[in-house]
């Protein structure tokens, strides 16, 4: 970072909180004490109010804002949540993002708000207890989003487990989303002449190409029952309470549901499938919650499950 880019991204930092350390601020833009004292003087020279206090830091003097919005502390409080998420389910480069764009958003408070985001954001978490850790090196969010914007065509080398092969595809990135724990890719592949679902974590090297695309690509819902179309799907139906359960499964399943029905105290759902031992195997962590009405192959996929856990328990295996 050039002397200009970090002055004015110390102005931004001086302007997110009441008072700030000298020492913080070697510390976030990697320079010694001496520097920050040089370059406090430099923002003073060039019309900066700025005070300080002895053994306490720096401050700008109260109503002095350089952005011509200000955030309310509801709205400051809703983007803390958003940077919490990004900081469990995004790569690191799109953290860091975040965390910049947050200390400009800090920066446009007024005191009273600034407090109350300083007292909640040590007391506010959000964890990732799927047990798979999202590698940072390799999410490429960043790169996506340019294609995205830019309709670049992206050359990936792509990793599938059931095949235990890497292929290089080119793709025309059509949506990026987060679901089952993972960042999704819904793309239109070259090699595969069809819509496929890239999962971001077995994308082993992304780059993208001097070539755009300018065809137009259907919405998201349609490229999904495109992408259902073309496989061997099997209807089922399940019944279960209205409860939390029933939200969890219905965003679990929802690109194969096809419909769901109201029963008063209970739910109908009805979804496609393309494996029902996957399914049915998920479906066990649920108990007697789920009642499984049809097809009769998942019913007993259900059965020699509930007879194997059964056989372990009880010495009958």
């Amino acid at each position: 970072m050039n002397r200009v880019d970090r002055l004015a991204a110390m102005l931004i930092h001086l302007q997110s909180k009441k008072i700030v350390t000298a020492q913080e601020l070697a510390q976030r833009f990697g320079i010694c004490i001496r520097t920050v004292y040089r370059d406090i003087r430099a923002l003073e020279a060039a019309g900066i109010p700025l005070g300080s206090e002895a053994g306490v830091g720096y401050y700008l003097v109260e109503g002095y804002h350089l952005p011509p919005v200000r955030f309310t502390s509801e709205e400051a409080g809703a983007l803390l949540l958003a940077g919490k998420l990004a900081g469990a389910f995004a790569d690191a480069k799109t953290k860091s993002n975040f965390d910049s764009a947050l200390y400009k958003i800090k920066a446009v408070l007024g005191n009273e708000d600034k407090d109350f985001v300083a007292e909640i954001e040590e007391k506010i978490g959000a964890f990732d207890t799927s047990g798979e850790n999202m590698p940072v090196e390799n999410s490429f969010i960043k790169d996506i989003q340019t294609a995205l914007y830019l309709k670049n065509i992206m050359e990936i080398h792509y990793y599938s487990p059931p095949a235990n092969q890497t292929t290089v595809r080119k793709i025309e990135p059509v949506s990026l989303g987060f679901y089952e724990n993972h960042w999704h890719l819904i793309a239109y592949c070259h090699l595969r002449h069809a819509y496929r679902d890239f999962r971001i974590d077995r994308i082993q090297n992304l780059s993208l190409t001097d070539q755009s695309f300018s065809k137009t690509h259907p919405p998201l819902e349609t490229v999904i029952k495109k992408m259902l179309g073309v496989k061997n799907l099997c209807n089922v139906t399940v019944r279960l309470k209205k409860d939390s359960n029933y939200e969890i499964i219905k965003n679990k399943c929802i690109w194969g549901l096809v419909g769901e029905k109201d029963l008063g105290g209970r739910m109908e759902i009805m979804l496609l499938t393309d494996s029902l031992p996957v399914l049915g195997r998920w479906l066990l962590h649920y108990g007697r919650e789920v009642e499984i009405l049809s097809p009769v192959e998942l019913q007993e996929v259900m059965r020699q499950y509930a007879a194997e856990i059964a056989g372990q328990y009880l010495g009958t295996e």
